[in-house]
């Protein structure tokens, strides 16, 4: 279960429903992130790699210690409307984003932050949107998850 707050975000892991077994606390979230790293809205492309290195150490640890083929959910608001901008499925209630229509949305924030008019996409351009999609991303990527269940 991934949870991006504004401060801060984590990872709760669990290996059946009985309950959790690891809980992991991240020093990035939404709105921290975009203070510390972007100084411009939208953030630069430095701006975005430097918060990118960041977040990418937060969560590669976890890389080794997360069971191959677990799943990741998230009750994530955010996140939710995040996936509401891709092509998504619904099922059971849940909406499923994969991992490749969340990377097409980086995609069209990159191309903003390197200067596409923004009134040319429906993407939000806050600098808390830009955080909290790049965390979902870099959890996404880093930790091997195909896809994330939206509730």
């Amino acid at each position: 279960m991934l949870h991006v707050d504004d401060e801060y975000s984590f990872i709760a892991h669990g290996t059946d429903s009985t309950g959790l077994n690891s809980l992991w606390v991240f020093d990035i979230g939404s709105e921290k992130t975009a203070r510390d790293f972007f100084i411009h809205n939208p953030p630069t492309p430095a701006e975005v790699e430097n918060a990118i290195q960041v977040v990418e150490d937060e969560v590669m640890p976890l890389h080794k210690l997360i069971t191959t083929g677990s799943s990741l959910y998230t009750l994530d608001a955010g996140i939710r409307e995040t996936a509401q901008l891709t092509v998504f499925a619904e099922h059971e209630q849940k909406i499923i984003l994969e991992r490749a229509d969340m990377e097409q949305l980086f995609n069209r924030l990159a191309a903003i932050i390197t200067g596409r008019p923004a009134s040319q996409d429906i993407i939000p351009t806050t600098n808390s949107f830009a955080a909290t999609l790049l965390v979902l991303r870099e959890v996404m990527h880093h930790l091997g998850f195909l896809d994330i269940g939206i509730f």
